[in-house]
Order: structure tokens, then sequence, then C-alpha cells
């Protein structure tokens, strides 16, 4: 028997992956700057060391400095301690009555302006770091890390900020609609010969994706409110069943966690909507919430955590005719570690999962998986150009589906592994233009093999950003 793609599409189209569509960089939340390494100026509380100790210490420190004022390094010690105990305005105080003692001292303008800093209190930190760098005899270490500062004061303390990137460029792919590549496969036990138009098939497509981030900083200390969109759009040489538009787009608060005493931490909570197109009809719809939580633990090691939920509306489609099925609830997690080996190279890890509730038991499942990455920077190999990149990803994955498909296999559920490595060069023309190709192989393996398949994609495209 003949299966026809259109008469079957519940078989033959899964569910798109939507999500990688829209770019990456629509969803890669702020992380907190790594020369703002305030925690490497005012020292950290040490392993084991509880706060009631702190206390019994400070109290000591303060009737020792009442008795001598002028004693700067008790007074750099209790503006420590008050700092490891989250008492920042009791530490500020404690320097700047030190002033008295000794004005322009760049230690104590530095540790000030690092104190003023984590307070959020950019304009005011930036006094104090000027005041240490305009005095005489500063030491090297004091101006470097001045230097550090006064450079993300720039970036951060700016009332608004727009960031943004688009991207055009030609696709391959080996199997562009995630086909089984054998023409006959086994429905409840019985074999069946496929359509031209569903087995695996080559393709080409034209593609755009773009995004713009805003962040405006707010009068309070700390928060900011952040707001982004992001776009993707394909269109294929033959298949224009599987032409796409999709759209998504963020808002929300950002707190810098140093107000709190959390030094290099961020949370941020996010409202997300997002649409898509396929074939001209609209597929999915969806609202939802993200928090998000980033941490410089050193100036080399960050990690972060995120967790999402969306509720995704699906639509039938001229090809998809039982696409409405899949709606329901989404939600998402993923903490992730990267490191910064040297200055040219970055290796990162996440560990994602996912939980989707379909209106059809078959098409929910649950799924794990665990991402690698590294990036590397390196000279032109032709002329004085500004540097390339090397970037390889991969992931591995496991999807466990809640009920069997009877239209499939009436007694087993659908489990899928996934492998996927993706290799990223960029070749910059100048700080903001950039050629972007790269390689790729996916690969799943199911227990129902007409959902077997894997593709090879190459793509080349111009990239700019601003």
């Amino acid at each position: 028997m003949i299966f026809s793609s259109r008469s079957f599409s519940k078989l033959f189209f899964p569910a798109l992956p939507i999500s990688g569509m829209l770019v990456a960089c629509s969803l890669s939340f702020c992380a907190v700057d790594a020369l703002a390494q305030s925690s490497q100026n005012v020292v950290p509380r040490p392993a084991g060391q509880s706060l009631e100790a702190i206390e019994a210490e400070r109290k000591t420190l303060f009737a020792r400095m009442m008795a001598q004022p002028d004693d700067l390094d008790t007074a750099f010690q209790y503006a420590a301690l008050s700092s490891q105990a989250g008492d920042l305005e009791g530490a500020v105080s404690t320097l700047e009555r030190m002033l008295i003692y000794a004005p322009g001292l760049p230690r104590l303008q530095l540790e000030l302006g690092v104190l003023y800093y984590r307070l959020g209190a950019y304009e005011t930190a930036r006094q104090y770091f000027e005041g240490a760098q305009s005095a005489g005899n500063v030491p090297p270490e004091v101006a470097a890390k001045v230097e550090e500062y006064l450079a993300a004061i720039d970036k951060r303390a700016a009332p608004n900020s727009l960031t943004g990137m688009v991207r055009a460029g030609i696709r391959y792919q080996s199997n562009a609609n995630a086909g089984p590549g054998n023409s006959t496969v086994t429905l409840n036990g019985l074999p069946y010969t496929l359509d031209s138009l569903t087995v695996a098939g080559e393709d080409f497509n034209a593609f755009l994706t773009s995004s713009v981030r805003y962040r405006h900083e707010l009068d309070e200390q700390g928060i900011a409110i952040e707001a982004g969109l992001s776009g993707y759009t394909a269109g294929y040489r033959d298949r224009d069943t599987l032409n796409t538009g999709a759209l998504e787009a963020f808002v929300g608060p950002t707190f810098d966690l140093a107000r709190f005493g959390l030094d290099d931490r961020s949370l941020s909570v996010f409202l997300l909507s997002s649409g898509v197109l396929i074939e001209g009809d609209r597929y999915l719809a969806s609202i939802g919430a993200s928090t998000v939580f980033n941490w410089q633990v050193t100036p080399s090691d960050g990690i972060g955590a995120q967790v999402e939920y969306r509720y995704e509306d699906y639509n039938n489609t001229k090809s998809r005719k039982t696409a409405e099925y899949q709606t329901g609830d989404r939600f998402d997690g993923q903490l992730s570690y990267s490191r910064q080996v040297t200055e040219d190279f970055n290796l990162s890890a996440r560990l994602l999962a996912t939980r989707r509730s379909a209106e059809a038991e078959y098409l929910s499942s649950t799924e794990v998986g665990l991402g690698l990455g590294s990036a590397w920077r390196f000279a032109s190999p032709v002329g004085e150009g500004p540097a390339w990149v090397l970037a390889l990803d991969s992931g591995l994955s496991r999807r466990n589906y809640d009920a069997p498909d009877a239209m499939i296999n009436a007694n087993e559920s659908q489990q899928d592994t996934e492998f996927s490595v993706n290799l990223r060069q960029i070749v910059p023309f100048n700080e903001h233009v950039a050629l972007v190709a790269e390689a790729g192989y996916r690969k799943v393996w199911s227990n129902y093999d007409i959902k077997t398949f894997d593709n090879i994609s190459v793509s080349f495209g111009i990239q700019s950003s601003f």
C-alpha cells in the first residue's frame, strides 16, 4: 500500500524544532560582566566561617577601630568583614571615614569604588575609580583593576543600550523534511510504501535570521528592564510545505544581586511569546514565562540556570492535518557551566530537560539531554584582519513518549535517541560584518522506524551585528 504525506501528515511530519528556528541569542540572557570581579577586591567569606563568627570578629575590630581610628589595617579588615556579612553600607561608611586619615590613597579609592559598584551606584563608583587613577604612585595592580571597572561601568551604567544582529544565507540539507531513509516502513507489523514526498529528500533554502535586544537601567539601583525580538524565515527551493516564518518576543526585569551581597550574580524574569507560520498558515502560537539565573563564579568560570514554561497552541495547516493534537503545556529546564580556559579558548556544558503535555497522550513526552561546546579564537591566517572564531557544539538526548501511537505501533510507545554535532566558522571582515559557515549532522534513532532519520546540513551566510 502507498501512503500519501498529505493524507497521513500526522505520521510523516514530526513536530518541528521551533526553538531551533529562532536564533540562539534571542534567549541568551545577559551574563554578568567578566571584568567586574568585585569579589576579587573585597575578601570573600572563608569557607566554613559562619555569619555568627564574622559578626563576633566585627565587634572585636569595631572596638579596636574606635580606640585607634587611624589604624588603616584594622579599618580595612572591618570593611571586608562588613562586606562579607552583606552590610555594604557599613563597609562604605567605614572606608569613607578613613579618607580623613588617608586622603587620596589609591587602595582606599579602589575599595570604595568596588563597593559602590556592587551597590549599583555606578557614577559614584566612577568618581572613586577616577580618584584612584589621578593619585600619585598608583600600584600597577590597582591601576589595572581600576581600568577594568571603568570599562565595565561604561558598559553597564548606560541608561539605554540596543544590540542586535541579522544573518542572511543559503542552506543545503540532505534530508530537509526529516523523513525516513527507507521507502518501506512497518505500521503495526505490516509493511507500507511511502510516497516520494514523505521519504528523506534533499533541498536548498534561503534563510534570514535576526534578533534585537534593548536594555534600560532604572533609577532603582541594580534593576534593569530588558526586551527582545528575534525572528527566522526560510523558503525552500522544492518543498514548499517546509516554508517557515517564526517570531519570538520577551520582556521583563533583570536584577543585579550584588545589592544583596551576592556578587556577580543576576536574576531575570521574562514574559515570552512566539508564533510560527508554515506554508503561510498559523502553525503555533505560545505564551509563557522564564526565570534565568547567572553567576560569574570566578573570572574564568560561570554557571547558569533557567526554568521556562509555555502554553503551546498548535493549529492544522495544509499538510499537517493533525497538528492541533500537539497543543498543551511545555516545561524546560537547563543548567549550564562555562570555563574560559585561556583568553582565546572556551568550554561549556549544559544539562537539559523538557516535559511536553499534549492533548493526545501519544504526543506527550519527557526528554533529557546533555550538550557540550567549545569556541576557539585565533589569528587570521590571511592578512592582518580581525581574529577568526571556530566553534564546535554537540548534543545527545533521550525522548520517551507517554503512550503508543495506535497508527504506528499499538503496543509500544515511541522512544527516540538523538545526536547532533555542529561546526561553525566565523570569518569577520570588520568589527560588525562577518561570514558565517556551518556544517552539521543530526541523527535520530527510534523504535518507530518511520521516525528514524539523519540529516547533513551546510550553510553560508553574511552576518551583521551592532
